[in-house]
């Protein structure tokens, strides 16, 4: 897999079209930080780590809002062959939307929230509404 952090989202974004309740993710830590913050933003319930056959997974517990899905799009911002980086000054610059980016920086994963308020900058992953 090349790709793996794309990978989670589309998981994430198919599981919550279709309605299930959970979705089972290969674990690795960088994910769960992803999941700790997405689940801070109400984009999921809750995560779980199971360990099966000398294997980790990560099972992701959707969110539904009455009938409707809590995540309900989903954009990968950089990829393995091209990455996108912002400037605390973009950051400041941008309208608020209803939406989340999600970010690595040099203080750890965080939202753009985050990020604002930390005024630093960072690597986008993704973007989530």
């Amino acid at each position: 897999m090349t790709d793996p952090i794309a990978d989670m989202i589309v998981r994430l974004k198919n599981a919550n079209l279709v309605f299930k309740p959970y979705v089972d993710v290969p674990w690795s830590k960088f994910k769960e930080n992803i999941l700790n913050i997405l689940k801070e933003e109400r984009y999921i319930k809750n995560w779980e780590l199971i360990e099966d056959k000398n294997k980790k997974i990560l099972r992701v517990h959707l969110l539904y809002i009455g009938k409707r899905p809590a995540i309900l799009r989903v954009k990968r911002a950089s990829k393995p062959g091209r990455r996108l980086y912002v400037s605390k000054e973009e950051f400041t610059k941008k309208k608020q939307d209803s939406g989340i980016a999600i970010l690595t920086t040099s203080k750890g994963i965080m939202s753009d929230r985050k990020a604002r308020e930390l005024k630093i900058g960072g690597e986008v992953l993704f973007y989530i509404w």
